[in-house]
């Protein structure tokens, strides 16, 4: 083969690795674990930036926004020790909040986490949402979008299970404002995640775990007769956020 020949076949090989370096990165925005094993920890650029490495259950732990990941999930399992806002069941998250850029149309995607989990991120704005001792849950409708989506990111759970990651203590119940599915984490009873259907009985055997609200123990016939005053949790309301 002549030089002019090797030197051509050379610039073609050069184009092609070229090529395929280029193709085999994925950009990312925000906060997002190095690797989808927790062992490996968080990568904590804001902006915009690429990784060789492809996200990890990219269909439940991230969402895309003009083809950039944008991981939504709780960090706690890959060593997150940031500030930590406490949630309950499944909730709104408004991606260009979460990476902080500007539009004309906020691009809303949804949490499915069952029952209590962090989030590295507040409640976003123009969203309904109330707390309750300090955890915040979801108070407005969920949208047929939600609806349709839930039976395929709903595994997030299934995902998580294995990391046995901590999560926020709840000791009571629900805000009537939320409509989410409750779930006792932890308790091995059958649920029904579906939005406004009830879980089904427990199997025979197995133990339940009852969260009731300060405000019902009044109605309890095993303590009819404690006449103690309960304290009333406190509710708060955010609604239209700016």
């Amino acid at each position: 083969m002549s030089r002019k020949n090797l030197a051509g076949l050379s610039a073609v090989l050069l184009l092609v690795a070229a090529s395929a370096a280029e193709a085999k990165q994925w950009k990312y925005a925000g906060l997002h674990p190095r690797t989808g094993q927790p062992g490996d920890g968080l990568c904590h650029l804001e902006t915009t930036h690429v990784h060789s490495v492809a996200p990890q259950h990219a269909d439940t732990l991230y969402r895309t926004r003009d083809n950039v990941y944008v991981f939504i999930g709780d960090p706690t399992p890959f060593g997150y020790e940031g500030p930590r806002h406490s949630y309950y069941g499944h909730h709104p998250v408004v991606l260009n909040v979460i990476i902080n850029i500007d539009v004309d149309v906020d691009d809303v995607e949804y949490c499915y986490h069952d029952g209590p989990h962090y989030h590295a991120y507040e409640p976003p704005p123009r969203q309904e949402f109330v707390d309750k001792e300090d955890v915040h849950y979801y108070a407005g409708e969920y949208p047929e979008d939600y609806r349709r989506e839930n039976p395929k990111l709903v595994r997030v759970n299934t995902v998580y299970r294995n990391w046995n990651a901590p999560r926020p203590e709840v000791t009571f119940a629900p805000p009537p404002q939320y409509r989410g599915p409750i779930i006792n984490v932890g308790v091995n009873v059958g649920v029904n995640v579906n939005v406004g259907r009830p879980a089904p009985p427990p199997p025979p055997g197995r133990d339940v775990i009852i969260i009731r609200d300060d405000n019902d123990h009044d109605h309890d016939h095993c303590n009819h007769h404690n006449h103690g005053k309960h304290k009333k949790h406190k509710n708060k309301k955010f609604k239209g956020r700016n």
